[in-house]
């Protein structure tokens, strides 16, 4: 019996760290843009995400280890790129290791996390 609560706790703990399954494959970046008339797009090795500003400040992405790249535009602004690098999540790390050696979370990306609040601040020309 208790060979069995400890393979049951086991495989709960293994789960749980799964970051496939707690975090997800993908998550929603918030931005703070000044100014707010601001556009910028954002692209990942080449290819074209979408575009935030600051009246439509969010934009949901797929986890993945490549960074985005984020290109802002504003009139009367110098245009600014700035870089999002994603991390490893210890979740995917540690509880995909028990699962299937993490493979599952590489390749859904759901091992990697970029910064959730991102601000961008424009120089004016």
């Amino acid at each position: 019996m208790r060979v069995f609560m400890a393979a049951g706790l086991t495989a709960l703990l293994a789960l749980s760290g799964c970051a496939s399954i707690t975090d997800g494959t993908s998550q929603t970046l918030i931005f703070a843009i000044t100014p707010p008339e601001a556009t910028c797009q954002l692209s990942s090795d080449g290819t074209e995400l979408g575009a935030v500003s600051g009246k439509q400040n969010t934009m949901t992405v797929s986890k993945g280890a490549k960074d985005i790249i984020i290109n802002c535009k504003a009139q009367g602004y110098q245009p600014k790129t700035q870089r999002l690098v994603s991390a490893t999540q210890t979740a995917g790390v540690v509880g995909g290791f028990f699962l299937d050696l993490g493979i599952t979370d590489m390749i859904t990306g759901a091992m990697w996390k970029y910064p959730g609040d991102i601000s961008i601040i424009m120089d004016k020309e």
